[in-house]
């Protein structure tokens, strides 16, 4: 294998340097190529393609190319023709140029006029004449003695019968032109060749139209119609296009298959057709620049070019239409086909067979690689498509910052959220910190620290300011970037205005609260009785040791003990009564919810202190089944009482009917499964309703003839806010039991067990 690389390239060698000793010199010749366009222009750019292939391959002279464009849709003035003549006067005023090659008839027109003081005396081959009438005038005209030139084909009556053949339920054409110079030449080519089937076709006239008419136009065209695309170098509103991008903004929207006379237009968007050539024309130009070149006079060459045309079609939008590649005319070609390995390669096997017993390995080599460089690049465009898509159009604000704090992308949804632009955070990093207020910096902090120190996702909540002053929250999410080999890349985050979610939260808590307040205001009333007799308890309690004391204070010889511990009984049953009241004004209380570790044991053992009494409950025995060791959880010590409450009275509703041996309540807590704890209450009364068991806990749904039904909805609020769950569930025995759980507090110091 190492012979035959050394072989390889000498053999080479020598087959280059064969045709380079056997040929001959040739003359130098200049030929100055001057488009009416600009470079951009994909015609000129076939054009261009077609001369240089012609200059090329001649054998008579070593011919050097000078390009020149006049830039005549965007800059068409007299000051500027005359300042460009100017320049080229200055530029070639020590050069000798053999030929001119004029592209459209601009270019000759404006040669002409200049022709006393620019390129008096050289011959001019005017490609690309777009009229016949312009071409007969040129035959009259003095100017033909030294001027020749090719005439572009106007065939539209050859490209209308392809199209009716495809589409032969066609009954209107739209004919599709701007304004510029060209759009105008390009017209009326079109309008004289849609004369002849006037009986047949009814002509929709979207010519000279703004480019948003003309596609709102074009979507709402019948079925039965067919579109011509001639040029828009310039729109009915003065705005300027290339032709074949303002072509793929009409094939969009357009709602039947577009037609077009020129082959430059193939792959943007028309079906195909007879169309003309311009690599045939450019080719057929620089032929007869050659044979003035050789001494040919240019009166005694014929205007040509008739025969430019190319029979050829889109593949993709045959697919798109529905069109058969059997209904095409004969020797048709097909581009944008996806191609076979042999149809894209074949030119290079076949040139290569007489190096494949030496190379054959490399050869592979060298196609895998161009094969796969290719399809990268492919992927490539198509990736950063993608990306730029996802990311400008995303409604969130994204970025991507890079590990030393620049960014390196900013999405434009920023402006919306902050009021700042994506260009002022990319010209200054540190404006993204200067919108967090103050107070949420140092959370920001902690988070962006973790995110680039410990590489890991993560979360936060913050608020900014706007440029505007306004305050807004934002929904922070982050990840770190690495590449394939795992080296960090910077962190891409988006950023979500939650401000009005944020807004809505709050009023739906406030709403919350005063309606849990609401209820347990209600409840209250309904323990007022058994309140009071509480309350009278310590209270009379304190009126009897008031009494004792001042009995033994009025002796004769007081009794200083006994009367010490009168006093002591005082204040004992005046602290039991304070903690009564101070309880009753708890529930009673309209506050903030606030949330730490609390011990459910305890919380039930406050809550039975309220419902001691002897109306309420009167006859009902309560019994406690408390685990010994619970976790703490964290929770509101007043709404867990108000669920507790709540789903006491309903049990004593529930046994109102009961006989008095079975109007029992059992509360029991027990660990949870999931490391947390689980209360239950239980009663003998009647049980649930299987067929309404699934309304329990909807807001007014009620059983009571006296109830507003938001009891058991408001308990299934405060426990799924303390990330727990309740639930019901009829007792085999007769009866039900109504369980909730909760989470265990991490800020718990350890187990308890009252």
């Amino acid at each position: 294998m190492a012979i035959f690389r050394l072989i390889f390239p000498a053999l080479l060698l020598l087959l280059l340097l064969q045709p380079l000793s056997a040929a001959e010199p040739r003359d130098a010749k200049r030929v100055l190529i001057l488009y009416s366009e600009d470079e951009a222009h994909p015609a000129h750019e076939m054009t261009d393609q077609g001369i240089r292939a012609a200059f090329g391959s001649n054998k008579f002279f070593n011919v050097q190319l000078y390009t020149e464009y006049l830039d005549v849709s965007r800059f068409g003035e007299p000051s500027h023709a005359r300042a460009t003549a100017d320049y080229l006067r200055g530029k070639y005023s020590g050069v000798e140029i053999h030929a001119i090659i004029t592209v459209y008839p601009y270019a000759l027109d404006f040669l002409l006029a200049e022709r006393s003081t620019l390129f008096s005396e050289v011959p001019i081959i005017a490609a690309e004449i777009t009229s016949r009438s312009y071409a007969e005038n040129l035959e009259r005209s003095p100017t033909r003695r030294f001027v020749t030139g090719t005439l572009i084909g106007d065939d539209i009556t050859g490209l209308m019968d392809v199209a009716l053949r495809l589409r032969p339920e066609t009954r209107h054409v739209a004919l599709v032109a701007g304004t510029a110079p060209n759009d105008a030449f390009s017209e009326e080519i079109f309008r004289s060749g849609l004369r002849p089937y006037a009986g047949r076709i009814d002509l929709i006239d979207l010519t000279k139209l703004s480019m948003e008419e003309t596609l709102s136009r074009l979507r709402s065209l019948p079925s039965e119609a067919l579109v011509l695309y001639s040029t828009i170098f310039k729109d009915g509103a003065g705005k300027a296009f290339v032709p074949r991008e303002a072509l793929l903004l009409i094939s969009r929207a357009a709602a039947v298959p577009v037609f077009a006379l020129y082959e430059s237009y193939l792959g943007f968007g028309i079906v195909g057709g007879r169309m003309v050539s311009f690599h045939a024309q450019g080719k057929e130009a620089a032929g007869l620049a050659l044979r003035i070149m050789r001494g040919e006079p240019p009166a005694d060459i014929t205007i040509g070019g008739d025969q430019g045309y190319v029979s050829a079609y889109d593949w993709r939008e045959l697919k798109r239409w529905n069109i058969s590649e059997a209904d095409l005319p004969a020797g048709s070609q097909i581009r944008y086909r996806t191609p076979s390995f042999w149809e894209e390669y074949r030119g290079a096997i076949l040139a290569g067979i007489s190096f494949i017993i030496i190379e054959t390995l490399l050869v592979i080599s060298l196609f895998m690689s161009l094969h796969k460089r290719r399809r990268a690049e492919s992927e490539i465009a198509a990736t950063t498509l993608r990306y730029r898509t996802v990311a400008d159009y995303t409604y969130d604000w994204e970025y991507w910052l890079a590990p030393d704090g620049t960014l390196n992308y900013v999405s434009p949804s920023c402006e919306r959220i902050t009021g700042y632009s994506a260009r002022e955070f990319m010209d200054d990093p540190s404006l993204f910190l200067g919108t967090i207020v103050p107070e949420d910096r140092e959370t920001w902090g902690r988070h962006h620290r973790d995110a680039h120190n410990q590489l890991n996702p993560g979360g936060i909540q913050f608020r900014i300011r706007t440029k505007g002053g306004e305050t807004r929250w934002i929904d922070h999410v982050c990840t770190p970037v690495t590449d394939t080999q795992g080296k960090f890349l910077g962190v891409r985050a988006s950023n979500r205005d939650i401000s009005d979610r944020k807004k809505a939260e709050f009023e739906a808590q406030q709403h919350r609260d005063e309606l849990a307040h609401v209820t347990r205001v209600a409840a209250m009333g309904e323990l007022t009785s058994s309140i009071a007799h509480e309350l009278n308890q310590p209270l009379a309690a304190i009126r009897n040791y008031a009494n004792a004391a001042k009995r033994f204070l009025s002796q004769g010889e007081p009794g200083l003990s006994k009367a010490r511990d009168a006093l002591e009984g005082i204040i004992r049953d005046d602290r039991r009564a304070a903690e009564l009241i101070s309880g009753v004004r708890g529930l009673l209380k309209k506050e903030e919810s606030c949330y730490r570790p609390v011990h459910v044991n305890s919380v039930i053992q406050e809550m039975l202190v309220f419902i001691r009494g002897d109306s309420v409950l009167e006859g009902l025995s309560i019994e406690t089944d408390f685990a010994p060791v619970l976790p703490a959880v964290l929770g509101e010590r007043v709404q867990l009482q108000q669920v507790l409450l709540n789903l006491m009275l309903n049990a004593v509703d529930a046994m109102n009917q009961s006989k008095p041996d079975l109007r029992k309540l059992v509360i029991k807590t027990e660990n949870d499964e999931d490391r947390g704890v689980k209360v239950s209450v239980r009663d003998f009364g009647a049980g649930i309703d299987e067929t309404h068991k699934d309304k329990l806990f909807e807001p007014f749904y009620t059983t009571k003839p006296v109830g507003m039904g938001m009891g058991l909805a408001i308990s299934q609020r405060i426990i799924s806010a303390h990330g727990g769950s309740i639930w019901a569930e009829n007792n085999p025995g007769g009866g039900a039991t109504f369980y909730f759980t909760l989470p265990a507090s991490t800020e718990s110091s350890g187990p308890h067990g009252a």
